[in-house]
Order: structure tokens, then C-alpha cells, then sequence
């Protein structure tokens, strides 16, 4: 059962416990590891997904940054996507920006930034500017509107905002912003229940491509297929087997799966009715929340697997032919959420089919459903 949860949870968090593993494409670099770190040579557009991910490396296009802790060290000429608990940009960056995390400190920006997360660090910034935290700090000039969420705001020396600024708090009333920053006439303080996204996007409109749509899109197709990849490296047994007992059993794995994911949220309720359930609830939102994305990870990877085999072809021996069915199920799973209402329903049964799946494997035999005997 250890081994079979453990398996799980790398479909989601593989390349955290993975050997680095790196894809080529065009100019195009992906990157996914334990400890992840670009210098070189050059490419156009960086992805990259670890625990530890550094960019030491100029980026002639946009990067792409997903880990616990993410360092840009490098300058960056087009646009930065950056998760992580830690987001440190110390290097200038030539398009846009978007980050979340706990702890971020971002420097130059040449165009618009938008940043959440609890300890927030900014600036300068040459377009408009959206920021969301618990504690912000300003630096620099910031040639744009400016549009904070707090109630901590801190205007280090040499802070300036050439445009608008608008701050939702809590209480309206503490907030004060030194007139070095901004005239008094271009500031607004308003309460924070009516910060609504309406209120402000038509001043600040936010420029999405169809490119970066499509790239972004395409991105998640290969980083779900290159997680795939690695758990498959990892227990390529372990996988064919669960790819065989979907396949062979999908209506009774869709099942299960809804049984199973049913009895984890209602756990929470059970165990909010104890004292000493209290303190696993957030055990089991977790399990709960791992168990959703592994089912959705598996059931791509066997959607891709099931389309492959329908159209008469063989399974594929390496793993790179795993990892093109891994990225074809994605594709089209990617694809059925663009259909409205059906799609979700479409992504529901898929992401039980893989709950139920793993279940399968990680209860004791037979309890839910029934799988035949391994396959060695």
C-alpha cells in the first residue's frame, strides 16, 4: 500500500525526487528534477520544474518556473511565469511577469507585473503593476498604475508611482502613503470588500497572445507527459499495471474511484466531529488534493494509451513512446475542457479513472475493485 501511494504522489511530484531530466525541442529547453539549474547554452523559451530551480543563464525568450525555491539570476527577455514558496528575481526582466509564492522579491521589470504572496518585494517596474500580499514592499519607480491588496505597505527611500495608485485594506482608515510616492490626487484607498477584478481591468487590460495561449498550452501537455515519463522510468511495472486494470475494467475503475474520493472529502466532516481529528484534517485535505491530480495524471496517461491502441497500433517498448502517449492523452484531455459542460464531465470520469485505479492497488485486494493478476 506504501509503495502504491508513494508512486501516486510522484505522478504529481516526480521531478522533485527524480534525476534530472532534460528535453530539447527546437530552441525550446524543458528541465525537471530534484535540483535544477540552467546555464547554458542558449535557448528561447526555459521550463523548468523542481525542488531547487536556478536560472543562471541568460533566457532569450520567456521562462517558465515551477519549484519550492526559484532563483532567476540571469536576465530574462521576454515574459517569467514563476511558482514556488520562494521566488527570488534579481535579474532584469524584459517582458511582463507573473509570480506567486509565499516569500517574493522581484527587481527590474520592464513591463507589467503581477505578483501574490504573503512577503512581497518589488520594483522598479515600467508598466502597470497588480500586487496582492500580506506585507509589500515598493522599491524604485513604477512608471504604470499601481493596484495594491493590503494592509501592510512599506515605500522603501526613492519609491515613486508615475500613474494611478489604488490600495484595498481592510481598514481604509490606517493607510497612509508619503507624498514623495504619489500625489495625493492619484491615490485611492478603498475598502477591501469592494476589491473586484471589474473595478479596475478596464484601466489596466492585461495583453494575452494567442501564441502565449497555445505555448502555454502546449507547455502542460509536455511537462504532464514528462512527469509520466519519469514514474514510468521509475516503476515501469507498477504503471502497466495500472494501465492494463483501467483498460481492461474502466466503467468499475470510474466507480471506485468516485467511492474512494467520496469517502476522503467526507472525512473531513467525520473528522472535524472529533478532537483529535482535527489535527489529521489537514492531512486528509492533502491526501485528498494528491490523490485528485495522481487520478488526473493517470488517466491522461491512459487516455493516451487507450486512443494509441484503438487506432491498432502497438504499444510502444521505450520510454519515449510512453512519454508521446502520455503528452497525446493530456493533449486531449487538455482539448475536452474547452467543451462546456460536457468537457468537465469528460475530466471528472478520467480523473476517477485513475483514483479508482490506484485504489486498487493501494487498499487490500478485491475491496474495491477487482484486479486480475499483475502483470511481471
Amino acid at each position: 500500500m506504501l509503495r502504491a501511494l508513494i508512486l501516486a504522489f510522484c505522478l504529481l511530484a516526480g521531478p522533485v525526487f527524480a534525476e534530472t531530466s532534460t528535453l530539447t525541442i527546437a530552441q525550446d529547453r524543458y528541465v525537471a528534477g530534484a535540483s535544477v539549474r540552467f546555464d547554458g547554452p542558449e535557448v528561447v523559451d526555459l521550463f523548468m520544474a523542481g525542488n531547487r530551480v536556478v536560472v543562471a543563464a541568460p533566457v532569450a525568450g520567456s521562462a517558465h518556473l515551477a519549484g519550492r525555491r526559484v532563483a532567476v539570476e540571469a536576465a530574462v527577455a521576454g515574459d517569467l511565469f514563476a511558482a514556488g514558496y520562494s521566488v527570488d528575481v534579481s535579474a532584469p526582466l524584459g517582458g511582463d511577469a507573473t509570480v506567486t509564492g509565499y516569500e517574493i522579491t522581484v527587481g527590474p521589470v520592464t513591463g507589467n507585473l503581477r505578483a501574490a504572496g504573503s512577503e512581497v518585494g518589488v520594483g522598479p517596474v515600467g508598466g502597470y503593476a497588480l500586487i496582492t500580499g500580506a506585507d509589500i514592499i515598493l522599491t524604485g519607480a513604477f512608471a504604470g498604475d499601481v493596484v495594491l491588496v493590503s494592509d501592510e505597505i512599506t515605500y522603501a527611500p526613492g519609491a515613486t508611482i508615475a500613474g494611478a495608485l489604488t490600495i484595498y485594506a481592510e481598514d481604509p482608515a490606517s493607510i497612509s502613503v508619503p507624498p514623495s510616492v504619489a500625489p495625493a490626487g492619484r491615490i485611492k484607498v478603498e475598502a477591501l470588500k469592494d476589491y473586484v477584478a471589474e473595478n479596475w481591468t478596464d484601466r489596466i487590460p492585461v495583453k494575452v497572445s494567442a501564441w502565449q495561449v497555445v505555448t502555454g498550452f502546449l507547455s502542460g501537455v509536455v511537462i504532464s507527459g514528462l512527469i509520466a515519463a519519469l514514474v514510468i522510468a521509475v516503476a515501469p511495472v507498477a504503471v502497466q499495471n495500472w494501465r492494463t486494470l483501467a483498460l481492461a475494467h474502466p466503467g468499475r475503475a470510474i466507480w471506485s474511484g468516485f467511492l474512494v474520493t467520496s469517502a476522503l472529502a467526507g472525512s473531513g466532516f467525520v473528522l472535524m466531529l472529533t478532537i483529535i481529528g482535527v489535527f489529521l484534517l489537514p492531512v486528509m485535505l492533502v491526501i485528498t488534493v494528491v490523490a485528485i491530480f495522481a487520478g488526473y495524471a493517470l488517466g491522461s496517461y491512459v487516455l493516451g494509451v487507450g486512443l494509441w491502441l484503438a487506432v491498432g497500433r502497438p504499444m510502444p517498448k521505450g520510454i519515449l513512446g510512453k512519454f508521446g502517449l502520455a503528452c497525446l492523452g493530456a493533449f486531449v484531455a487538455g482539448l475536452a475542457w474547452l467543451i462546456p459542460i460536457a468537457g468537465w464531465f469528460f475530466v471528472l470520469a478520467l480523473t476517477l479513472l485513475g483514483i479508482g485505479t490506484l485504489a486498487a492497488f493501494a487498499l487490500p485486494g478485491r475491496l474495491l475493485l477487482r484486479r486480475d493478476a499483475e502483470v511481471v
